[in-house]
């Protein structure tokens, strides 16, 4: 039988982590916008989560990494992936040897450090099978060289880059994955003036002869891309639910203002002007929701769910868009100003309706699965 429910466990890890959100995140979500991290806050959330989970560590499964998603963003948005803790790490770091474990995982789990993923290049964004950095063999380790833009968190310890190791090799075959510190000689950084999620240093990494030793290497060399695209089916669940959670608030505040402003003699939640766009902002969002934690029920079950991964992808960011721009307007030219969390809320979601694959990428993997029947099946 169906079961939609959280565990007893779950529940109340989802209403405590929200108080936290709003009490600890929210009131300094705008100092994001002037790009000041919140590292404090992200430690304390992440000791909160430990804690709580101890004892009870197998119910710290993905639907909790989902339940973190969804509630830390309505506290402050960007703060969202160095709060996932274990269960979204175990993901992103299953190829990693004993050794770069004993380096990373720790840090990275409780947010202390960050990690940035380098794949996407100026002539190879969603096409990865076309990416040309590239790396030589030297002795015993590799010298690394080439450019990967759009990388988020440009301010991590380390980065975690995608190169070709074979030069023979075509398409997604012979691409390597290797764990570069951040400050390995070779590397160099410059930083984009985004419109939104400005917490978060995003930019170009240049490698101009970096050399790493061999035990740099994540994984058997050459088959990096296909490792990695199995995190990308939870990591794209995990981004509509961070959508989500922002649009969820977004909705929450909205309609509290509805309930105490008064127009024309009435409450603006009287006004079925006001609120049934509301009505149909959250019953999009809570389908795309479900669909999000259907993605990961099913990897956590170990079923592919590519597909399930690519429809909330470019469904969840794009309702949740919608959502807060309705919930701005209906606040006047005052949802317009920076004294409300809509405006910077609606910006930082825009950017991951291009994060992680566009929309019109994700409806092409779509239809591939549409075209061998599996979605239809």
């Amino acid at each position: 039988m169906l079961d939609f429910s959280f565990t007893p466990n779950q529940q109340e890890y989802r209403q405590a982590l929200r108080r936290l959100a709003l009490e600890k995140l929210l009131p300094r979500y705008a100092e994001g916008d002037q790009e000041v991290y919140p590292q404090e806050q992200i430690r304390e959330i992440n000791d909160f989560a430990q804690e709580f989970w101890r004892g009870r560590e197998e119910e710290w499964d993905l639907i909790s990494c989902g339940i973190t998603a969804e509630e830390v963003a309505r506290g402050d948005f960007n703060c969202v992936l160095p709060c996932l803790g274990r269960p979204y790490q175990s993901q992103f770091l299953t190829d990693f040897s004993p050794a770069q474990h004993d380096r990373w995982s720790e840090e990275l789990s409780t947010g202390r450090e960050m990690i940035a993923l380098g794949i996407t290049e100026p002539d190879a964004g969603s096409d990865m099978a076309k990416l040309s950095a590239r790396a030589e063999r030297r002795g015993d380790g590799w010298v690394l060289h080439g450019i990967k833009n759009s990388v988020s968190f440009l301010d991590a310890a380390v980065f975690y880059v995608f190169v070709r190791t074979d030069p023979k090799a075509t398409g997604w075959q012979g691409i390597s994955g290797f764990l570069v510190p951040r400050d390995t000689p070779g590397l160099s950084f410059e930083a984009y003036d985004d419109l939104g999620c400005r917490a978060i240093p995003r930019g170009t990494l240049r490698m101009d002869g970096v050399e790493v030793p061999g035990d740099a290497m994540v994984g058997s060399p050459g088959s990096a891309l296909v490792r990695i695209s199995r995190f990308f089916d939870v990591n794209r669940a995990v981004i509509g639910l961070k959508c989500i959670g922002a649009a969820l608030q977004s909705v929450a505040e909205t309609m509290e203002y509805a309930g105490k402003r008064e127009a024309f003699g009435h409450p603006l939640s009287a006004n079925q002007g006001v609120t049934f766009p509301l009505a149909e902002g959250v019953t999009y969002l809570d389908h795309a929701r479900l669909g999000c934690y259907r993605v990961l029920w099913m990897r956590q079950n170990d079923m592919p769910c590519r597909h399930e991964g690519a429809m909330v992808k470019w469904w969840a960011p794009k309702t949740a868009a919608e959502v807060i721009h309705k919930c701005l307007t209906l606040r006047g030219h005052y949802g317009y100003t920076k004294e409300l969390p809509l405006q910077q809320r609606l910006r930082d979601v825009i950017g991951w309706q291009i994060g992680d694959g566009a929309e019109e990428v994700m409806k092409l993997l779509v239809v591939r699965e549409l075209g061998t029947g599996v979605a239809t099946s």
